[in-house]
């Protein structure tokens, strides 16, 4: 078990082998740039007349947020299911696909839940 006895040999073309090698993209692993809403910071108030009473609950909000997401943020806070309402502003009915800026609300404002079975 003489190691020192033994001479290694090393392969002194190692450079020339790795030159050979094709070069593979390297794609990135990192999440891409969080996109923020162009908007403003509102505080408005959720009034929901769903269920047993009247609940109103005040909410710091982006103005260039989805309605749609906003809904989802809602629909937790009250407990329901987003299915089940819609929001409504100065009578009327905003579009999930759209942000809240194109309904002109402003700092302060009310929006309400509409049950989908009363919103047409």
């Amino acid at each position: 078990m003489g190691f020192d006895d033994e001479e290694l040999e090393l392969d002194e073309d190692l450079d020339d082998e790795m030159d050979q090698i094709p070069e593979k993209e390297i794609n990135s692993k990192s999440p891409t740039a969080k996109v923020v809403p162009k908007g403003k910071k509102i505080s408005v108030y959720f009034m929901s007349t769903i269920g047993p009473g009247e609940k109103k609950q005040k909410l710091l909000i982006n103005s260039g947020n989805l309605v749609g997401d906003i809904k989802e943020t809602v629909a937790n806070l009250f407990g329901l299911d987003p299915a089940d309402f819609y929001l409504s502003s100065g009578g009327i009915t905003m579009d999930e696909q759209n942000p809240l800026k194109d309904y002109y609300v402003e700092d302060g404002d009310d929006i309400l839940l509409i049950p989908a079975s009363i919103a047409g």
